[in-house]
């Protein structure tokens, strides 16, 4: 990736818009903006939510059932976690959280989201002036501060006679340039006031600079909250700057011996949580890896990944909260805790596992020999080791036993009745029944006491009940069953004309740049059915914007009849190549199809002749590429 790519793509501003929802029956609109609904989304798993209703089981990436809104002894009703969809393969029933609630509860969109709104304690504001316009205005004038703060300590970096030292730095971290395009690493200049004349001559007014944490007021005077630090841009899955992380380059100590901190974190602000973010998941989820590895500082991120495993995130300066690990099992389907090998580090993987477990997660823990965190290992003993490492990470409760192990001498009966009432209170913790017996009949192996006494101890400790409730289905989902079964697609177009349509929509949601060999030539109003031109337009105006698509995002918008056709665009167990030659060959089919369609409506010779021209024509264009 070139460096002016990857500011492209990463320092991207969002594109807000409020939307008008009208509840029915009442004819009052209520005003709810798309960063209002993303945040209700962001705070209710689709996972957790529909547990409630369907006993689901990991298969693959996903997870299946039976399906709730129709009866059947085979699932096909499937979840995804990483696209927060869910899609039934028998009745055709789709959509995005709000849309599942809406089926189960029998609500319409508006109640919906206050349902899962008041499900995280979130309060929807029920007028436009507590949830104004203005307040949007806030924040989209905060992401353009970022990105233009983030240009401008890239920049700072480049320039000779600014960024040698913080330059230097990063050789002596041995991390390459690309790396520091790849990152939108930075340097926030010595100075009082840089960012401030810079973010000024941008039109920035002083208060909007505090506020968006970039500065700090001070006995009445503005200063740079930044200066003399190697920077850090911390990037949202959108591709949002939304604040930064900044580190010393020297010992933490000022000119008057006052000790200063090694990193400092932007504060919170209107776009900024740091508990409900993580630093480098916006490259990590590309990566599409079965787990995804947790560190705890920006450096050890960016080694790693450098060499070559992508799929690695850090917390931002704090402990790991449940909102974080619910954000990385939206992506990965077990977290792989790779903290600093010290007591710090064995006591804050403790409280990640922990944390992980209680939002529904598995955890394993890499243990890192002969070295204090990730970028030493790598630096000592380079990445091939360190994959080994990643490869042999241990079981959260294999891990926690050892550490009660090292405590008690398991050779002394004493310490054999220590060790096992220690144990037993990790077992308590544990959900899997066969997890639970396994760790029973191992330590029972390892310790020499009888199995039996050890369940029975358990069994002093716990009781477990566990219900679920699976609703009958309401009339209202009996009948959206049935209109999900009628198709509205437009009867002109064939069957390889839509299909070729619904894979070119696909691929181009996950890849700006397929996006882009493909709008060159096909515009969003050109596509067969009106839920695809819907589709396309809303994908093409999130690239235009400069943000990602978001599939559960942009789902919100469909309804009634047109949500299934909507969500097999996005949701397909089927793995498309997503090369350039796969978008040429679907360009290809679409120009064919079309003109197929044509030549059998048209009774005009002339006109038909001119047609026949034209497929000769296209037909010729893929001779000379597939050449």
């Amino acid at each position: 990736m070139t460096g002016s790519n990857a500011k492209q793509v990463y320092f991207s501003a969002e594109c807000v818009k409020i939307v008008p929802l009208t509840k029915e029956g009442d004819g009052v609109p209520r005003r709810i903006s798309d960063d209002m609904i993303a945040k209700i989304c962001d705070e209710n798993d689709i996972i957790d939510y529909v547990s409630q209703y369907v006993s689901l089981k990991k298969s693959g990436r996903d997870y299946s059932g039976l399906c709730p809104f129709h009866n059947e002894k085979t699932p096909s009703f499937h979840v995804s976690r990483e696209k927060q969809l869910f899609h039934c393969f028998g009745c055709g029933a789709s959509g995005n959280l709000v849309q599942f609630v809406m089926r189960t509860e029998n609500l319409d969109f508006v109640d919906a989201l206050k349902l899962l709104a008041d499900r995280a304690g979130i309060i929807i504001p029920e007028d436009d002036g507590n949830f104004s316009d203005a307040n949007h205005e806030k924040k989209k004038r905060i992401f353009e501060m970022n990105k233009c703060a983030a240009r401008f300590f890239y920049q700072c970096l480049k320039e000779k006679s600014i960024g040698e030292t913080a330059r230097q730095y990063f050789v002596k971290r041995g991390i390459s340039w690309k790396t520091v395009t790849v990152y939108g690493l930075g340097y926030a200049p010595d100075s009082r006031d840089a960012l401030l004349k810079h973010l000024a001559s941008k039109g920035f007014k002083t208060g909007e600079i505090v506020e968006a944490g970039l500065a700090v007021s001070r006995e009445g005077k503005i200063y740079d909250k930044f200066r003399g630090r190697v920077m850090f841009p911390i990037i949202d899955v959108r591709g949002n700057v939304i604040g930064f992380g900044g580190r010393i380059m020297h010992d933490n100590k000022d000119t008057n011996g006052y000790k200063i901190p090694k990193y400092l974190n932007s504060p919170e602000t209107p776009v900024f949580d740091k508990g409900k973010n993580l630093f480098s998941l916006n490259l990590a989820k590309n990566a599409k890896a079965a787990d995804i590895i947790l560190c705890e500082g920006y450096m050890d991120v960016i080694s790693v990944y450098q060499a070559g495993i992508k799929n690695i995130v850090a917390t931002l300066g704090t402990a790991i909260t449940e909102n974080q690990a619910k954000l990385m099992m939206r992506y990965a389907n077990e977290i792989l805790i790779c903290y600093d090998s010290d007591e710090a580090g064995t006591k804050a993987a403790l409280r990640a596992i922990d944390i992980i477990s209680d939002a529904g997660g598995r955890s394993r823990v890499i243990r890192l020999k002969n070295a204090k965190d990730p970028d030493e290992y790598i630096n000592k003993n380079g990445v091939e080791k360190f994959r080994e490492t990643v490869n042999k990470a241990v079981p959260s409760t294999e891990f926690k036993i050892s550490l009660i192990k090292k405590q008690y001498d398991t050779t002394d009966t004493e310490g054999k009745i220590q060790f096992i009432e220690e144990v037993v209170k990790v077992f308590e913790k544990l959900k899997d029944a066969v997890e639970i017996d396994a760790y029973i009949t191992k330590v029972a192996e390892d310790t020499g006491i009888s199995r039996d006494a050890i369940l029975s101890k358990y069994r002093e400790k716990t009781s477990k009940n566990t219900y679920r409730r699976i609703p009958q289905k309401t009339e209202y989902q009996k009948k959206a069953e049935r209109r999900n079964r009628e198709n509205t697609r437009d009867l002109k177009a064939t069957g390889a004309l839509i299909e070729a349509e619904k894979r070119l929509i696909g691929l181009i949601s996950q890849s700006k740049k397929l996006y882009k060999t493909a709008s060159r030539e096909l515009k969003a109003e050109d596509f067969s059915t009106d839920v695809y031109r819907r589709l396309a337009k809303s994908i093409y105006e999130c690239y235009d914007n400069g943000i990602s698509p978001d599939a559960a995002m942009i789902l919100n918008d469909f309804g009634g009849d047109d949500i299934s056709e909507a969500s097999e665009v996005f949701y397909n167990l089927e793995v498309y190549n997503g090369d350039e030659a796969t978008v040429r060959e679907l360009l290809y089919t679409i120009k064919l199809e079309k003109l197929n369609i044509r030549i059998n409506s048209e009774t005009n010779a002339a006109a038909l002749a001119r047609l026949f021209t034209e497929r000769e024509r296209v037909l010729e264009e893929k001779n000379t590429w597939e050449e």
